[in-house]
C-alpha cells in the first residue's frame, strides 16, 4: 500500500482518530526513505486540510508533530521550508492545536537548517496570533526555549529585519507565573539586554520585569522543584542591573521600596540596590543619595537581625563605591564628600560615647563607607581619626579604650580591604592610605594598650596590630622591628588568646621579614629550649611558637641549627629524666621539616640527615643519645623524607654509604657488629636502614653482589628476632620486592614461602606461627601493591586459610588493616613504590564473596569462625575507598546485619564505624535490606556497651536525615516507639542522642 493510500485511508476513517504506531513507523521510514519525503507528506496533509473538517485538520497538525520530532536530526532546508509554510496558513487557530503547533516550531527553531525568513514567519504567528498566557506551563516553558534558541542564532539579523522581537517577547514573558519560566524568561530578559538596542522598549521591557519585585514563592509538598526563592530573586535582581537606562525607572522605585517594606522584602530590596548601584553610575544614584543612606543607616543602628545588618552595610559599601565613579577626576571628591557628609556627621555624633552600642554601629558603618572609594576613605579618615584619638585617655577605664581600639581597628580594615594586603596575589594600587598621616598616632595607641595590664585591651590591641602589619607599605622596616619586639614579649603572657593572636601576626611577618623574627624572637624562644647555658623553661610555649613560625622556608633554614644542637644536648644529657621534652622537640622539629621539605631539601641532606646518622649510630655504639621507639620512629622519618626528595645520584650514594654502615658494620674504619641490621639488639639499625632503603627510587641500584643471599639474610634474622625487630626486617624484604622485582627475587620468594615461611603456619608454638605469619603479610602487601598474581594466591593459602583457625583468626581477620593501609613511611607513592591502579579493590573484589560466603556457612557451634571472617571483611570495608563499595552493598547488607547480631563487641563497634557514613548515604541502592538495618540498629541502643548505643543512635538520626520520605515512612512508628528505652536510658549522652534521633525520625511525613 502506498503512503496516499495509507493516509487517505487513516483521514476517512471515523473511528481512528489517534495515530496508530503502525501508521507512524510506516509514515517515518517513508520520510527517510525518501529525499522529499517530509515535502510530499506536506502535501498531502494540504490537500486533507482544505477538504476535510476540524477532525482532519486535528489528525494533520498532531500526525506533522509526530513526525517532526524523530526526524528532527534528518531535517533540510528544504523540508523545514514546507513545514513552516504549512504551519503558518492559520493552523494555530484551529481550537486545541496550538500545542501541538509550538511543538512542531520548537522542533523546527532548534534545527541546524532554518533559515531567517522561517524564524520571522514562526515568530510573527507566535507574536501576533496566540494567546501565551493560556497555554500550559509545559508548553509556555517549550515558548521561552524556542525563543532563547532564536536570540542565541539569530539576535543580530532580527534587528535589522522588520519584525518587532523584543515587543514580541515582552508579549510572550508577560503574565508568566510559574518559576521554572521565570528563571528562563529572566535569562532571556538579559540576552535581550545585551544583545539588541532595547533604547525603544525600555520602559516596557522594564515593567514587565519590575512587576515581579519583590519576588517570592512557596514550592508545592507535592512537587520537587529545583528551584529556590534565592534562584528567583537573584535572576530577578541581575536583570534589573543589567543596563544603566533602568536605572531612571528603577531607582525611585527601590528608594520606596527600601522605605516602605520589612523582613526578606526590605533584604530583597538593599541586596538588588547593592548589585544595580554600580550599574546605574553616580548621576543616577546622587539624587536619591540622602534617603538611602538615612534608611540604610537605620538599618544598621536600629537592627536586630545580623544578616540584615550586614546587606545594609555591604549596600552603602557598594553606593559609596558608585559614587566615585563616573565623574571627572578633577572634581570626584565634591559630589562624594558632599554625599556622606551628613552620614559622617551622624556616625562622629555616636562615636562620642564609644563604649556604648551605636558607636560600634557607626564604626560598622565608616568602615563600608571608608573601604568603597579613595575619596571616601579620605574624607572619613580626616573627619574621624582626629576625634578617636583624642576620646583614646590612658586615664580612662578599659572598657571604653577598647572600644575606641576596636573603632580604629575597623578603619584599619578598612584601609586593607581598600589600598590592598600584603597577603593579596596580584593586588597593587597606586593610592597610599590616608591613614599614614595619623601613624605615629595609631601606633602609640596600639602599644600603649598591648603593654596595659588588662587582658581584654591587649587582645584589642593585637587585633588592631595584626591589621596594621597586613596593610600593604604601611609599616615600615623599623616600626616592623619595634613591633616585633613587643609582641615577642607577648609569647610569655599567660593569657593562651593572646599568646594564639601574638603568633598570628609573628607568622605574617616571617614570611615579610624573616630576619626581624630572627633577630628578635627566634633567641627568646630558644632560650626556653635547654642546653649548656640554659634550663629548660617553658618550653611547650615555645615549641608552639616554633612550629607556627618555622614553616615558611626562610624561618626553618634560620632555626634549623640551633634545634638541632638543643635536640644533641636534651638527647646526650637530659633524656633520661625528660623523655617527653625529646619526644616534643624532635616532634616539632619533624613537623616543621615537612613543611618545608621541598624547598629545604638541601638542609635536609647537609644538616638532618649527618645529624641524625651520627647520632644514632654513636648511640648503638656507645649510648651517646637517650633513644626510645617514639624518638627512633621520629628520627626514621625524617631520613625517609630527606632520602626520597634526593636527586637519584644523591641516593646512589646514600645507599651505598648506608650499605657499609648496616650491612657490613662499617663505620670510620671500623667495624662494629652491633650495628649491623642482623643483630638481634640493634631495632634502630634496621628501622634507619629501612627508612633509607624503602624511600630510595627504584631506579637506584643496590650495591649487592647476589640479591637472594641478601634477602635470605634478612629472613633469617627476621625469623630469630623480637617481633618489633621481625615485622621492620619484614618491610625491608617488602620494600626490595616491590621496587626491585626480577625474575630472581620470584623464584627465592617461591623457594621461601613455601620451604621456610609455610611450615612455620603448622607449628605449635604461637610464637613462632605468628613471626611467619607477620613476615607473609608484607610479602604479600608488597605483592598485591604492584599488582602480581603471586600475592592474589598467598591471600587464598594463607590468609583466607588463617582467618578460619582458632589461634590466628582475629590476627588474620586484622591483617587486612596492613594489607590495605595508607602508609607514609614506606610503600606509598611519595617513597616511590610500585603501587598498581585500583589494587585495594582488587583485594576487596578477590577475598569479599568468599568471606561472604564462608561467614553465611560457618557452624553455628563454632560463632569464632563467623566471627573472623566478618571481621576480615569489615576490616576490609573500612581500608577500601567508600564509593568502590556502594555497588557492591547489596551483597553486603546480609553480612553487615549478621555482624551487628554477633555477640562480639569488637565486631559490632567495627560495623557500626564501618557503615556510619556509607549506608545512610545509599539508601536508595539498599531498599529491600533498610528495614532489617534499621531492626538490627534498634536492637543495638540496648546493648550494654554505651559506645554501641551510642554509635547506633547516630546511625539511625543519619539515615532519617538523608533518607527520602517515601522509603522511611513505613518504618516511622516501630522506630519512635523502639527509641522510647534509649530516652530512659542511665547515661546522659546516650538520652541526649535518642530524643535528637526520635526527633528527626518523627519529622518524617507519612
Amino acid at each position: 500500500m502506498d503512503i496516499s493510500t495509507l493516509l487517505g485511508d487513516w483521514f476517512s476513517s471515523s473511528e481512528k482518530a489517534e495515530i496508530e504506531p503502525s501508521l507512524l513507523a510506516y509514515v517515518l521510514l517513508y520520510c527517510s526513505k525518501n529525499a522529499t519525503g517530509i515535502q510530499d507528506i506536506t502535501t498531502y496533509l494540504e490537500s486533507y486540510w482544505e477538504t476535510g473538517d476540524a477532525v482532519c485538520r486535528k489528525k494533520c497538525v498532531e500526525l506533522l508533530a509526530a513526525i517532526v520530532t524523530p526526524s528532527q536530526s534528518s531535517l533540510n532546508s528544504s523540508a523545514v521550508n514546507a513545514i513552516t509554510q504549512f504551519i503558518c496558513r492559520e493552523k494555530y487557530k484551529e481550537p486545541g492545536l496550538v500545542s501541538c503547533w509550538i511543538n512542531i516550531m520548537s522542533t523546527l527553531v532548534h534545527t541546524e537548517v532554518i533559515d531567517l525568513t522561517n524564524v520571522i514567519q514562526l515568530c510573527n504567528v507566535l507574536f501576533n496570533e496566540i494567546t501565551i498566557t493560556k497555554l500550559s506551563q509545559q508548553t509556555r516553558y517549550k515558548v521561552l526555549l524556542a525563543l532563547g534558541k532564536i536570540i542565541d542564532t539569530y539576535s543580530s539579523e532580527l534587528q535589522r529585519s522588520k519584525i518587532n522581537f523584543i515587543e514580541g517577547f515582552i508579549h510572550c514573558m508577560d503574565g508568566e507565573k510559574d518559576p521554572r519560566n521565570l528563571i528562563v524568561a529572566f535569562a532571556l530578559v538579559r540576552a535581550i539586554i545585551e544583545r539588541f538596542d532595547i533604547s525603544r522598549h525600555v520602559e516596557d521591557l522594564f515593567d514587565v520585569v519590575f512587576c515581579y519585585f519583590p519576588i517570592h514563592f512557596a514550592a508545592p509538598n507535592d512537587t520537587t522543584l529545583d528551584i529556590t526563592t534565592e534562584d528567583l530573586k537573584l535572576s530577578l535582581r541581575q536583570c534589573l542591573s543589567a543596563t544603566p537606562y533602568f536605572a531612571y525607572y528603577a531607582t525611585p522605585l527601590l528608594i520606596e521600596k527600601l522605605l516602605s517594606t520589612t523582613g526578606s522584602a526590605k533584604r530583597d530590596t538593599m541586596e538588588t540596590i547593592s548589585l544595580c548601584a554600580p550599574a546605574y553610575g553616580a548621576h543616577a544614584i546622587l539624587p536619591h543619595v540622602h534617603d538611602l543612606f538615612d534608611a540604610l543607616t537605620k538599618e544598621v543602628y536600629m537592627g536586630t537581625d545580623a544578616t540584615m545588618v550586614h546587606v545594609a552595610l555591604e549596600t552603602i559599601h557598594n553606593v559609596v563605591s558608585t559614587l566615585g565613579t563616573g565623574i571627572s577626576i578633577a572634581n570626584i571628591r565634591d559630589p562624594v564628600e558632599k554625599s556622606i557628609d551628613t552620614l559622617l556627621t551622624q556616625c562622629i555624633e555616636r562615636l562620642k560615647e564609644p563604649e556604648l552600642k551605636n558607636a560600634r554601629s557607626a564604626a560598622f558603618i565608616l568602615r563600608a563607607v571608608a573601604s568603597a572609594s579613595d575619596p571616601a576613605c579620605t574624607s572619613v579618615t580626616h573627619a574621624v581619626l582626629p576625634i578617636i584619638y583624642q576620646e583614646y585617655r590612658p586615664t580612662d577605664p578599659p572598657q571604653r579604650r577598647k572600644a575606641v581600639l576596636n573603632i580604629l581597628t575597623e578603619l584599619l580594615i578598612a584601609s586593607k580591604k581598600l589600598y590592598g594586603s600584603v597577603e593579596d596575589v596580584g593586588y597593587d594600587r597606586d593610592f597610599q592610605t590616608p591613614l599614614l598621616m595619623y601613624k605615629q598616632q595609631i601606633l602609640q595607641v596600639f602599644v600603649l594598650s598591648l603593654i596595659d595590664p588588662d587582658t581584654m585591651l591587649q587582645q584589642a590591641s593585637l587585633k588592631g596590630i595584626h591589621e596594621m602589619v597586613l596593610m600593604k607599605q604601611f609599616l615600615n622596616k623599623e616600626e616592623m622591628n619595634i613591633t616585633v619586639s613587643h609582641l615577642t614579649r607577648q609569647l610569655g603572657n599567660e593569657d593562651g588568646h593572646i599568646r594564639n593572636l601574638c603568633m598570628t601576626t609573628l607568622k605574617v611577618i616571617s614570611k615579610l621579614l624573616p630576619q626581624s623574627i630572627a633577630e628578635h624572637t627566634v633567641p627568646v624562644v630558644l632560650c626556653e629550649l635547654a642546653d649548656q647555658t640554659h634550663g629548660l623553661g617553658n618550653y611547650q610555649g615555645a615549641l608552639a611558637v616554633i612550629q607556627t613560625l618555622g614553616v615558611h622556608p626562610a624561618l626553618f633554614k634560620i632555626v634549623i641549627c640551633p634545634l638541632l644542637e638543643k635536640l644533641n644536648y636534651a638527647c646526650s644529657h637530659i633524656g633520661q629524666d625528660n623523655s617527653v621534652y625529646c619526644h616534643e622537640l624532635a616532634a616539632c622539629i619533624l613537623a616543621i621539616y615537612q613543611a618545608t621539605k621541598k624547598e629545604c631539601v638541601d638542609i635536609g641532606h647537609k644538616k638532618i640527615l649527618p645529624f641524625v646518622l651520627n647520632g644514632c649510630i654513636s648511640s648503638m655504639i656507645q649510648s651517646k643519645w637517650y633513644l626510645d621507639d617514639h624518638l627512633i620512629e621520629t628520627y626514621a622519618m625524617m631520613l625517609a623524607i630527606t632520602t626520597r626528595l634526593l636527586q637519584i645520584s644523591d641516593q646512589k650514594e646514600l645507599i651505598d654509604n648506608i650499605w657499609k654502615i648496616f650491612v657490613y658494620g662499617q663505620y670510620e674504619n671500623q667495624v662494629y657488629k652491633q650495628i649491623k641490621i642482623t643483630s638481634k639488639t640493634s631495632h634502630l639499625a634496621a628501622q634507619l636502614f629501612t627508612a633509607i632503603v624503602g624511600n630510595c627510587h627504584k631506579n637506584v641500584q643496590l650495591p649487592v653482589g647476589d640479591i637472594t643471599e641478601f634477602l635470605n639474610t634478612l629472613l633469617e634474622a627476621a625469623l630469630d628476632s623480637d617481633f618489633a625487630l621481625s615485622t621492620t626486617l619484614s618491610k625491608t624484604i617488602a620494600v626490595v620486592v616491590n621496587k626491585w622485582m626480577n625474575e630472581q627475587i620470584l623464584n627465592y620468594i617461591y623457594q621461601a614461602t613455601q620451604q621456610r615461611l609455610s611450615p612455620l603456619l603448622h607449628e605449635i608454638d604461637l610464637n613462632k606461627k605468628k613471626t611467619g605469619f607477620n613476615i607473609f603479610i608484607w610479602l604479600i602487601k608488597a605483592l598485591v601493591m604492584r599488582g602480581h598474581p603471586y600475592g592474589f594466591e598467598l591471600l587464598d593459602s594463607v590468609v583466607i586459610q588463617q582467618c578460619g583457625s582458632i589461634d590466628m583468626g582475629k590476627d588474620a581477620a586484622a591483617c587486612f588493616t596492613i594489607l590495605l593501609h595508607d602508609d607514609d613511611f614506606i610503600l606509598c607513592k611519595s617513597a616511590h613504590a610500585n603501587i598498581s591502579i585500583l589494587y585495594k579493590q582488587r583485594v576487596f573484589n578477590h577475598c569479599s564473596n568468599t568471606f561472604i560466603r564462608k561467614s553465611e556457612s560457618a557452624d553455628p557451634q563454632w560463632p569464632e569462625y563467623q566471627t573472623n571472617y566478618l571481621l576480615a571483611l569489615l576490616y576490609m570495608l573500612q581500608k577500601v575507598p567508600s564509593q568502590a563499595i556502594i555497588n557492591e552493598l547489596p551483597k553486603l547488607m546480609m553480612p553487615i546485619i549478621l555482624s551487628l547480631s554477633s555477640h562480639d563487641v569488637n565486631l559490632i563497634v567495627l560495623t557500626l564505624k564501618v557503615t556510619q557514613d556509607m549506608i545512610p548515604n545509599a539508601q536508595a541502592t539498599i531498599v529491600q535490606h533498610l528495614g532489617s538495618f534499621i531492626h538490627a540498629l534498634l536492637r543495638l541502643t540496648r546493648f550494654p556497651d554505651v559506645q554501641v548505643r551510642l554509635l547506633a543512635l547516630d546511625i539511625l538520626f543519619r539515615v532519617a536525615q538523608k533518607g527520602k520520605s517515601d522509603i522511611l515512612s513505613p518504618f516511622r512508628p516501630s522506630v519512635v516507639k523502639e527509641l522510647t528505652s534509649a530516652l530512659d536510658d542511665k547515661k546522659r549522652i546516650v538520652r541526649k542522642y535518642a530524643v535528637d534521633c526520635r526527633e528527626r525520625w518523627f519529622a518524617i511525613k507519612k
